[in-house]
């Protein structure tokens, strides 16, 4: 184009760009320099966008000593088509305003700089730069469109506002950034924040960021390749954070962000692989947090969370693997059900001072989990709804000291096959609802009796050590509130433990109040066959009372027939009677002392012997069943 054709500000583009001087056309004044207002500007601060496309593509007409754009202040009217250009030189438009989006597409250029500029979209598919890209302090009323662009230094969208309602605001798709992307110090998105898939070479910084997409996503990062790490602190979200199957080498930190996706997903994690951490202290979700099958590295903090899903699942964590610690404690405040199916967790995981409330659901689903250290729901740990830990394993300690636990007619604690080394159970107040643990493998048990819930099934339950040491009288309270009735597993366990800490006496109390308890479940004739037993030799658990009655229905047989000696059946044939021996010949129904057959006692003292036969009888047969019970325990 003839220079006579250009204008002012054209002709002053044109003189500067071979030598790189910055051609800028404000006032001074910043109220009036705003690109808001560029529809009342000077016409003098007009440059055509075809114009500055064609002196950017035509060339020098005599030697560049360094060539380069820098334009403060334009207003750029038409289209800037500068597509599939080769522009080897550094590219500023600072505080300018473009009528038309400018189209970048699959250009190539060593910077380029749109800070303080008003554009109503860029299109940059697949562009180049050899250095920064910067939207510093813009304003994009439309998409920013950057996928599959290559950008070799930093990517900056400090204090920028991106503007596409129920849109994609800024369109990162396969981006590669060398450097870092910077989006904070109030940096705010209307419409989707998409990085699927994109690699950045140092950090993501969204510190303090504004995303709003209400009712979908705010930000789409999955698959997102970030070496670094991911600041986003302080973030207020509208709509979904997606970072499915993302991969973060350094920390991923959310701390005290807020994110509002009421009825769906809040953060959407599923398959992340946090290398150096995932830190969500202080965040507020209303909505899922999704983690399922991620791997954290170090750390997953969770304190002072508040999550919200009432009636759902708050934190989806199923499959989850964190190498390094779980930290949900101080504070942390979840309504829904917690899950953390089959999670494993190298290090300890606490829960102190947590809040999970779930009314009439699971507030805590951790079956399968393992911990490779302490379980902590104690100190303040208060879970309305049911605690699910079948077939967990920890690899010290599962500790509900001082804890509050309430599913009312429900299974509170539901602790079937579970593993650990040492369970304390000294609760703040007795648990509301049964508690179960068959089949639990427990090192040692360390439990309250001011706080033994009023049912707790025990069948199959095994122990080492019971703390603290009650005698069996004050541990069979603690067996009765079994509402399965009768476990015989659950005493011999009981008994076991006695006999292996000396005290024998407990174990045989054990065991006879077993027997007793399973007496009242049989039908008659053996609830009368088992008092028998008991009153006799307590179930063979009580020898020295078979030695009593037979001493005192020894006496009493020798002493009535002392006063009343029995005729024998042949007179001069019998031997001389003896009453010791004889009330001995009938007691002792095997051993034939020779009394018994030789005489014959008549009235009271017939039924006496006939009583004698009888008792004898039945104390043989109490005493080899019991001893054999008793043995077979042994």
């Amino acid at each position: 184009m003839p220079n006579a054709d250009l204008t002012d500000a054209e002709r002053a583009v044109a003189a500067a760009l071979a030598h790189g001087r910055a051609v800028d056309l404000r006032t001074g004044d910043p109220a009036a320099d705003d690109p808001a207002a560029a529809a009342s500007w000077d016409p003098g601060r007009t440059v055509r966008g075809e114009v500055l496309a064609g002196l950017l593509l035509g060339g020098f007409d005599e030697p560049a000593a360094k060539p380069r754009l820098i334009l403060a202040g334009a207003r750029i009217t038409g289209a800037l088509n500068l597509a599939f250009a080769e522009l080897p030189f550094p590219v500023t438009f600072q505080g300018c305003a473009f009528d038309a989006a400018p189209d970048l597409y699959h250009a190539r250029t060593r910077f380029l700089s749109f800070s303080g500029s008003l554009l109503p979209g860029l299109t940059a598919s697949n562009v180049q730069v050899e250095g920064n890209l910067r939207l510093a302090g813009s304003h994009v009323t439309g998409e920013l469109r950057l996928p599959g662009g290559r950008i070799s230094g930093n990517l900056v969208l400090n204090c920028a506002r991106l503007s596409h309602p129920a849109g994609t605001a800024l369109n990162g798709e396969h981006l590669d950034v060398a450097g870092h992307l910077r989006a904070q110090d109030g940096f705010a998105c209307d419409g989707t924040l998409v990085l699927a898939s994109a690699r950045i070479g140092g950090a993501v910084e969204l510190d303090g960021a504004r995303l709003n997409a209400p009712g979908g996503t705010a930000l789409e990062a999955s698959n997102v390749i970030v070496q670094v790490g991911l600041f986003a602190r302080d973030v207020e979200a509208d709509g979904e954070v997606s970072l499915r199957f993302a991969r973060v080498s350094g920390p991923l930190t959310l701390r005290g962000s807020r994110i509002r996706r009421p009825g769906g997903l809040a953060l959407r994690a599923t398959g992340l692989n946090a290398e150096a951490g995932l830190f969500l202290a202080g965040l507020t979700a209303e909505g899922q947090v999704r983690l399922n099958r991620s791997v954290i590295g170090g750390t997953l903090g969770l304190e002072g969370a508040r999550l919200s899903a009432p009636g759902g699942v708050v934190v989806a964590a199923d499959g989850l693997t964190v190498n390094g610690s779980l930290l949900a404690w101080r504070g942390l405040r979840a309504e829904g059900e917690f899950s953390l199916l089959d999670a494993t967790i190298t290090g300890p995981a606490h829960f102190e001072g947590a809040t999970l409330v779930n009314p009439g659901g699971a507030a805590l689903s951790a079956n399968g989990l393992s911990v490779g250290k302490v379980l902590n729901l104690c100190d303040g740990f208060a879970a309305r709804g049911r605690i699910r830990l079948t077939s967990a394993q920890v690899g010290s300690r599962l500790c509900l000291d001082d804890a509050t636990l309430a599913a009312p007619g429900e299974v509170a604690l539901k602790c079937w096959r579970l593993e650990a080394r040492e369970l304390a159970l000294r609760t703040a107040a007795p648990i509301e609802g049964v508690v179960e643990l068959r089949y639990a493998r427990i090192g040692v048990l360390r439990d309250d009796p001011a706080g033994w819930p009023r049912a707790m099934r025990m069948d199959g339950l095994s122990y080492e050590v019971l703390d603290p040491m009650l005698p069996a009288a004050g541990r069979l309270r603690w067996l009765r509130a079994d509402p399965d009735g009768y476990l015989p597993g659950a005493y011999e366990q009981l008994a076991a433990m006695y006999r292996r800490l000396g005290a024998d006496a407990d174990a045989r109390e054990t065991l006879l109040a077993g027997q007793r308890r399973r007496r009242a479940a049989l039908p008659g004739y053996a609830r009368f066959w088992g008092h028998l037993q008991d009153a006799t030799v307590g179930y063979g658990f009580r020898p020295l009372r078979a030695a009593a009655w037979l001493a005192a229905l020894l006496a009493a047989g020798t002493v009535v027939f002392g006063l009343d000696v029995p005729p024998p059946l042949k007179p001069g044939e019998a031997p001389p009677f003896h009453a010791l021996v004889y009330t001995l010949d009938l007691l002792l129904p095997i051993i034939d002392l020779g009394q018994e057959k030789a005489y014959n006692p008549q009235g009271g003292a017939q039924w006496l012997a006939w009583g004698l036969i009888m008792a004898g009888w039945v104390l043989a047969t109490t005493i080899a069943a019991g001893l054999t019970r008793s043995l077979r325990r042994t």
